[in-house]
């Protein structure tokens, strides 16, 4: 028996927002796995011997099964990987990578 095609029709709900983001943390909870992406922001004092802080701002977050991650993550390397094709290897920085695999306290 043949896998039967649905067509699928897009539409943007009323909220739909686009954000940029900077950076993404997240990880599996034991039911699902989530993402919050968001924005790093360098704050520097007046006074130029003060050690400069940064702001954290969550924007959004996303809530997926297991599924839905593994279809993004492979969409992910496929893209990324068409893409270093073109502009070469994105390389990573020294804090790329600082929360990687942490989970926002409130999943804890």
């Amino acid at each position: 028996m043949s896998e039967r095609q649905i067509p699928v029709k897009i539409r943007y709900a009323e909220d739909f927002k686009r954000v940029y983001a900077t950076g993404a943390m997240g990880g599996f909870n034991g039911y699902d796995f989530r993402v919050s992406f968001f924005n790093d922001n360098v704050v520097t004092a007046e006074d130029p011997t003060a050690t400069p802080s940064a702001i954290r701002e969550m924007h959004v977050e996303v809530i997926m099964s297991l599924l839905a991650a593994k279809q993004l993550r492979n969409w992910l390397n496929k893209n990324i990987e068409d893409v270093e094709k073109i502009i070469g290897e994105i390389k990573e920085t020294k804090t790329t990578g600082q929360t990687k695999n942490k989970l926002p306290p409130t999943y804890g």
